[in-house]
């Protein structure tokens, strides 16, 4: 198949696929506790908006700017996201998603300046909050908390972890940049 009838499939794939547009449950509808984790997501990732750009910034970003530990904060705070994930019953392989953005972010935020950049534009709290409302299983009632207190503890302890590793080995490089003089 040469470039051309690539472009031409894709092309007429795009115009026979229908567009759903996202859904987007009110908050009446919505348990509680996935409303309170939207407003948690927005206050995370959007609460200030930045004039004349249609962009906002929200406390993940701020707490970037904390050397060291901001980043760790941020993404521990955003496990209350992925923990909702679970009490919801999200599929396993979303919850690992919502996993790994939260590795990601805390992860590059750690460097300094680009991270901080980083921080700014990728939102997510928002990206996670989106895979729970989509994923969910609607037709089973929630879990309880001790049913997921364990796997909670565990992605708690992996964020923290890789959080400090991060640190660890910014640090150590750091040095071994410091001693290269």
């Amino acid at each position: 198949m040469t470039f051309g009838q690539v472009l031409a499939y894709t092309a007429r794939m795009a115009r026979e696929t229908p567009i759903i547009p996202e859904v987007i449950e009110p908050d009446e509808k919505l348990p509680r506790d996935l409303v309170a984790m939207r407003k948690f997501a927005y206050l995370m990732d959007e609460a200030i908006r930045i004039p004349g750009t249609g962009r906002g910034i929200g406390l993940d970003a701020a707490l970037g700017f904390i050397p060291g530990i901001g980043d760790i904060i941020g993404a521990v705070l955003s496990t209350w996201i992925i923990i909702g994930g679970l009490r919801h019953r999200v599929p396993m392989r979303y919850v690992v998603r919502m996993v790994i953005n939260v590795l990601l972010d805390m992860a590059i935020g750690e460097i300094p300046v680009v991270g901080d950049i980083f921080d700014i534009a990728f939102e997510e709290n928002l990206m996670n909050m989106r895979l729970l409302i989509a994923h969910r299983d609607r037709s089973r009632p929630p879990r309880s908390f001790s049913t997921i207190a364990f796997t909670a503890i565990l992605i708690l302890v992996l964020i923290a972890s890789v959080g400090v590793a991060f640190i660890v080995l910014l640090l150590t490089a750091a040095v071994w940049i410091a001693n290269q003089r």
